[in-house]
């Protein structure tokens, strides 16, 4: 049985997700609505087959999960990231949530976390008049599992 407090998280995303998209005015479509709240809910990259993995069956096919990214890309809802050579990943474009990430050299396993030494480098250039400061720092290396 789903508790009251999860179905109340998932209207608060849902929400979300359609306020997102209106203020872009893109058009509510289902598929639009279920990929977005799969890359807001969970914050991680996601590369396309991952997110027909999550989405349920026959809802959609690659070809308008491609296009709505593109759509979320133009509008800045959603960033490409390159961790993996010839596969892009994608993931929200969130201006509160900054976060890295690290890939297993060997299984290509993805985590993410938010450990930030360089938001006082950005904080300078921004003191020196730089706008709209990004970075990205990605870290590669052997995970547990794969270490055994």
């Amino acid at each position: 049985m789903v508790s009251s407090a999860y179905k109340k998280k998932d209207l608060e995303i849902e929400k979300k997700v359609i306020s997102l998209l209106m203020g872009k005015n893109l058009t509510i479509t289902t598929p639009r609505k279920m990929i977005l709240t799969i890359l807001y809910k969970e914050r991680s990259p996601f590369s396309v087959l991952d997110i027909l993995n999550k989405l349920p069956k026959n809802c959609c096919d690659q070809a308008t999960i491609y296009r709505c990214l593109n759509q979320f890309i133009e509008n800045h809802l959603v960033e490409t990231i390159h961790l993996q050579k010839d596969l892009v990943h994608f993931e929200f474009n969130a201006p509160d949530h900054h976060q890295h990430h690290i890939v297993c050299k060997i299984c290509n396993k993805i985590d993410s976390f938010q450990d930030c030494i360089l938001e006082k480098i950005e904080n300078n250039l921004i003191k020196k008049g730089y706008k709209e400061v990004r970075h990205k720092l990605e870290f590669f290396g052997i995970c547990e599992m794969c270490q055994e």
